[in-house]
């Protein structure tokens, strides 16, 4: 007689494993693989896998995929017809051995408590995976993370295209309730854009949640959500008997790496490493794990937390590593451009962390990172960013890096030119960069029409109304049409002072900038007027002021220009103190004679004296420059 395929389904789920079929396997990740029957010359291509709920085999060289029914259909009964055929193997299924002494009557959805939960989310990961087959978008979006549909298979990705109706009928014929769906997927018509669907499994292998993550990050800015309220501290991809696992942070970098066949890969989900995931790996087996993550900006508060980790690990009685990828990179992307062995070697040769020798490993890769940057830059390049109106500075400083410079001026008011300038130059020299002016002495409507006047180089006066000359009115519009254009582009934003506005605020704020845009300069103009709510230790407001610039400095490893007032004397810059101490390099700006002279002075950056220039101003705009040297 003809058994139905979603009997057989049942079949298999309740009696059937690969191992039973006597055939060669291999684990492969938490897949198994064996030579592919199906195409000549055999290849071990074949993939048996477990991501829709029961066993299924795909080839990925010849498309060959099926059940494990159709498997024996094809590779001991081909001569059959195909009804023929079934039946035969449906039979020889039924007389294989039990790989376990377990109720085998039982179905998983039956064994686990909330079993009806299982079987909805069984159902929506199989109606995903068969809308991912149908989806041209889901193809593309995994097309270009390097997989292909059939790879995305093996781990039962699917696609869901917002609308729950066509899945809502889709359970019906299974004989779930829509009750049962708005219950156990609640989220499910939270979200309404096109995803593609992970599914999330405990120890045991049962789903116990699937995750969606948008095709185009800019089109939400939930990334990744959950269709189905859950357990968020169970690792992706956690299997049993997990020695060593690697825990990584994304869905794709615990995917890719377990498809390369890296085994016990898990991904914390983008969530920060937990006692509670520990525990877990621990239940699972875990006596060594190691911590893979992405270079992060702030150096010093990712060491800190792995510092945490360490000690997490070593109250459960577990080994640690910790490894930090290079900038910019990705495991998902190391092991797509190095191969699965390169990171393999790299886990074997990383030494055991302890409270003693993790400082060290962090060294080491910092010295390697260092090497790396620096020899990755071309001699006739400059390292940090270009000043086209002042080139002979650019060159002797070797452009704009990342460093605490504080700027100040005699007379004062030429200090607030000076940033502008710089300012101007640096939004428009450097394409990549973005820069956030803080202007804590003036409102910030003159400091557009400060910009817009050095832009067409003329007064601020003149930019502040309409003018009798049609064509000076072209040129401001102009002008501020290019001003929008920074601003619209993220490249520029100027902040005025604000009631709340004091340096804890501008630490997280600009911690949250420099993620988004890591091309980043500030300015802070007016640091005399900044208010500090910390360091109560310190009794001089300056002492005050410059530690928390410092700390802002060491936390964002990026260029900032601090502009305030200095005292001169014939001795030269005697205060205050606190920032000459504290700063990277102090500009000075001075007018003597008609004539004004820059100079760049440090005790950190090699020689005291860095840099002595002329620089000229414009008698209309005010925008400074350096002079031009003639022959």
């Amino acid at each position: 007689m003809l058994i139905d395929q979603e009997h057989a389904g049942i079949i298999m789920r309740a009696k059937t494993h690969p191992r039973q079929l006597g055939i060669p396997l291999s684990r492969w990740g938490r897949n198994l693989i064996a030579c592919c029957p199906f195409h000549s010359p055999e290849e071990t291509s074949l993939f048996f896998y477990d991501a829709l709920g029961y066993w299924r085999y795909r080839c990925l060289q010849c498309g060959s995929e099926g059940d494990l029914v159709e498997f024996v259909m094809r590779s001991r009964f081909n001569g059959l017809e195909e009804q023929a055929a079934r039946a035969e193997a449906v039979d020889f299924l039924g007389t294989l051995e039990p790989e376990h002494d377990n109720k085998q009557d039982e179905h998983p959805w039956i064994k686990e408590i909330g079993g009806e939960k299982s079987k909805v989310l069984e159902s929506f990961v199989r109606y995903c995976h068969w809308a991912a087959c149908k989806s041209p978008s889901s193809a593309d979006f995994l097309s270009a993370r390097g997989w292909s549909i059939g790879q995305a298979q093996l781990y039962g990705l699917g696609y869901y295209s917002g609308d729950p109706e066509p899945f809502v009928s889709y359970c019906m014929l299974s004989g779930i309730e829509r009750h049962e769906i708005s219950f156990y997927l609640d989220n499910l018509e939270a979200y309404h854009e096109p995803r593609i669907t992970i599914p999330a499994r405990n120890s045991k292998g049962l789903i116990h949640s699937v995750y969606g993550r948008v095709l185009d990050d800019a089109d939400s800015p939930h990334r990744y959500i959950s269709y189905a309220s859950g357990p968020g501290d169970i690792p992706f991809n956690i299997q049993p008997d997990n020695s060593k696992p690697l825990i990584v942070e994304g869905f794709f970098d615990a995917l890719t790496a377990d498809l390369a066949g890296i085994p016990g890969v898990v991904s914390t989900m983008y969530q920060e490493l937990s006692l509670s995931h520990l525990y877990k790996l621990k239940a699972c087996g875990a006596e060594e794990v190691c911590v893979i993550l992405r270079r992060e900006q702030d150096r010093r508060e990712q060491e800190y937390r792995i510092q945490k980790y360490l000690k997490m690990s070593e109250d459960l009685g577990l080994k640690f590593k910790s490894i930090i990828l290079p900038k910019g990179e990705t495991v998902d992307q190391v092991i797509r451009k190095n191969g699965a062995d390169q990171l393999i070697s790299l886990v074997k040769e990383t030494e055991e962390d302890t409270v003693h020798t993790h400082r060290r490993s962090m060294l080491l890769q910092d010295i390697k990172e260092n090497f790396d940057t620096a020899m990755g830059c071309p001699p006739d390049v400059s390292v940090g960013y270009s000043l086209n109106t002042f080139p002979k500075l650019t060159h002797e400083i070797d452009g704009i890096q990342s460093g605490c410079f504080y700027v100040s001026s005699k007379p004062f008011g030429l200090k607030t030119t000076l940033l502008s300038s710089i300012a101007l130059d640096l939004v428009q020299s450097n394409p990549k960069l973005k820069l956030i002016y803080i202007a804590l002495e003036t409102p910030r409507r003159q400091i557009f029409d400060r910009l817009v006047a050095m832009l067409i180089g003329e007064s601020v006066l003149t930019v502040r109304k309409q003018s009798e000359d049609e064509s000076v009115n072209q040129k401001i519009l102009e002008a501020t049409r290019d001003l929008m254009g920074f601003v619209r582009s993220n490249r520029l934003e100027i902040w005025e002072d604000q009631p709340s506005f004091d340096n804890r605020e501008l630490l997280s704020t600009l911690k949250e900038e420099v993620k988004e845009h890591s091309n980043l300069v500030v300015i802070v103009d007016g640091i005399d007027h900044l208010k500090v709510s910390d360091h109560a230790d310190l009794s001089d407001i300056h002492e005050r002021r410059s530690s928390v610039i410092l700390d802002l400095y060491k936390a964002l490893d990026i260029p900032m220009f601090i502009g305030g007032e200095l005292v001169d004397s014939e001795q030269g810059l005697i205060g205050p103190r606190a920032y000459l101490r504290d700063s990277d390099a102090i500009y000075w700006l001075e007018s003597k004679g008609g004539n004004m002279f820059l100079s760049v002075d440090s005790k950190r950056l090699g020689n005291n004296q860095l840099y002595q220039g002329t620089l000229s101003i414009d008698p209309l705009s005010n925008r400074m420059q350096e002079e031009i040297e003639l022959g």
